[in-house]
């Protein structure tokens, strides 16, 4: 599948040890993706300020995760970085304004196309409904294990 090329990277997979809330998680994401220039300086707030309208937080058949996205304005190239939380990240839960959910895992995902968003988005809830998967990423603690976990599942 292309789109496992060209999202994938393994200095884009981090294991966060933090106690933050998502505020927090997000600043530490998005410096990182600057750094590593895949963003738009406009790409925190626009995370932030999604995630209120638009809550991402799932739960899964194992433990519940997150998939903050925004608008491909922000996006310089194509990513997803794969969190693990260490520490549960409060998120709201997808399809409601008022239920939150404690991720174990976070997928910021950016799209410089549209077209890309709903084909990932597929393979992604297919991914987080495979529980043999899930129980192998809830276990794993080494980042290039945790991309071979994912990128095995996306081809």
């Amino acid at each position: 599948m292309i789109i496992t090329k060209k999202m994938f990277h393994l200095n884009l997979v981090d294991i966060y040890e933090k106690d933050t809330d998502f505020s927090g998680l997000v600043d530490f994401v998005s410096q990182k993706l600057s750094q590593l220039n895949f963003i738009q300086d406009s790409y925190p707030n626009a995370i932030k300020e999604r995630e209120k309208e638009y809550p991402t937080g799932l739960e899964t058949p194992t433990f519940a995760v997150a998939i903050p996205h925004t608008d491909p304005t922000h996006i310089k190239e194509p990513f997803i970085y794969i969190v693990k939380l260490q520490q549960e990240v409060s998120f709201g839960q997808m399809g409601t304004t008022e239920e939150y959910i404690q991720a174990k895992y976070a997928f910021f995902l950016g799209f410089n196309k549209g077209e890309d968003q709903l084909q990932l988005l597929q393979t992604l809830m297919a991914m987080f409904s495979n529980i043999e998967v899930m129980d192998a990423l809830e276990s794993e603690i080494n980042k290039e294990k945790i991309l071979e976990i994912v990128t095995n599942f996306f081809e």
